[in-house]
């Protein structure tokens, strides 16, 4: 077993025991990088073809779809202020709403995007209860029928967010702690709370500016580890106190991509110009930005769409379309093809294929491989802006008017 998919294995009993392979929990999936162990996914579509249902949605919003079992969740919001929040559960097999739980705002943040409305950040769920956190700063827990477990206003206790374009950064489920990052104009922090009440366990300060990335969990030297990438740096921290364990510098002032790892290296995007990093995790602390950076590799104009790792190929896609493929161990790029139009919506991989989603709506799935080979572009003929999720063999695909479900007939 590869060093990567042992840690696919271990982190995916650590959210929980009874996670499926085939469950997309939360943000960038089981792992937490955009990757699914699932075969057999679909190749290709269009608007009549390999669509096993499509269902049309209200309001604003591009969290990416969460999958677990036989129920999808999303988060959307509307009204005049964006302040009417949603947290839907469809039924996997068919696309039918199960329910519909309703939220209301505590307070408008500076700043919005405004195809996400306050529906930026991805929920999350253990197959127990489902976690959404909203651009108003509520942070909800509902059970599996919708019904309200805990809400919190981290506004009220806080502050509103002051970023600019919204929040972004999804909630990370890791056992019985949901991991919250919120960096913006006023004081940044980490925070961890009991998933079962909501009850605060650690917050910890950051001394960081705007950003939109997500908290990431690696394993290191047998111990769990959190990643927070933000202004001019990432730190690694400690799950159980909050405590900053390293820091590597050369990041961007305002970051929004996600890493992923391969092995004990942490694969990042950002830095001015903009470049791609990898970083050794060998469980040193401290300032670790001279000792422990691998390579160095220029990333074009990368700033929004997170990456994927397949193998000893790290693919990513820059903002304006092109497509990139480096080596894994040296930095070295591999190719570089237009993949046409602008990009948004994070890469995901899965069954040797890496799809990589247009605004526009074309997703180009690409040959997991050295060699680049286009397998087929698909349109589905709508603006598609959220990142995709696998499961259960199917991609699900959250576009300007309507989820898509998509699997070979």
């Amino acid at each position: 077993m590869s060093t990567r998919y042992a840690f696919l294995l271990s982190l995916c009993c650590l959210l929980s025991a009874e996670v499926r392979a085939d469950n997309w929990p939360g943000w960038r999936g089981p792992a937490g990088d955009g990757t699914s162990t699932e075969k057999n996914l679909p190749v290709r579509w269009s608007t009549t073809e390999n669509v096993r249902w499509k269902v049309p949605l209200q309001g604003a919003g591009v969290s990416a779809p969460v999958v677990w079992g036989d129920r999808l969740y999303l988060t959307n919001s509307d009204g005049r202020h964006n302040d009417r929040l949603h947290l839907l559960c469809y039924r996997v097999v068919d696309g039918r709403l199960l329910w519909h739980t309703r939220f209301f705002g505590s307070a408008l943040p500076e700043g919005l995007f405004a195809p996400g409305g306050m529906a930026v950040p991805t929920p999350t769920t253990d197959g127990k209860r489902v976690f959404a956190l909203f651009g108003t700063s509520e942070l909800v827990c509902v059970d599996l029928d919708g019904r309200p477990v805990w809400v919190r206003s981290l506004a009220q206790e806080y502050g509103a967010f002051r970023n600019r374009w919204g929040m972004s950064s999804s909630p990370l489920l890791l056992g019985e702690k949901l991991i919250v990052q919120v960096d913006h104009w006023g004081g940044s922090y980490l925070l961890a709370v009991e998933a079962a009440t909501g009850a605060n366990r650690w917050k910890t300060p950051r001394d960081v500016g705007i950003n939109w990335t997500s908290p990431f969990a690696v394993h290191v030297k047998g111990r769990t580890q959190l990643i927070a990438v933000g202004s001019y740096a990432i730190k690694g921290y400690d799950p159980e106190t909050g405590a900053e364990l390293w820091t590597v510098g050369g990041m961007n002032m305002q970051c929004i991509i996600s890493p992923v790892t391969s092995g004990d290296r942490l694969l990042a995007i950002s830095g001015d110009p903009f470049q791609a990093v990898a970083i050794r995790l060998d469980g040193r602390t401290g300032d670790l930005t001279k000792s422990n950076i691998i390579w160095k590799a220029k990333s074009g104009t990368a700033y929004v769409p997170s990456p994927v790792c397949v193998g000893r190929h790290f693919y990513f896609v820059e903002d304006n379309g092109w497509g990139n493929c480096l080596d894994v161990e040296t930095g070295k790029r591999v190719w570089r093809e237009r993949m046409g139009g602008n990009h948004r919506a994070s890469l995901v991989a899965g069954d040797g294929k890496v799809y990589f989603t247009g605004e526009g709506g074309v997703v180009t799935v690409v040959k997991a491989a050295r060699e680049f080979e286009v397998l087929a572009k698909n349109e589905l003929g709508e603006d598609i802006v959220a990142s995709p999720a696998i499961a259960d063999g199917r991609l699900f695909l959250r576009g300007a008017k309507h989820l898509f479900c998509i699997g070979e007939k």
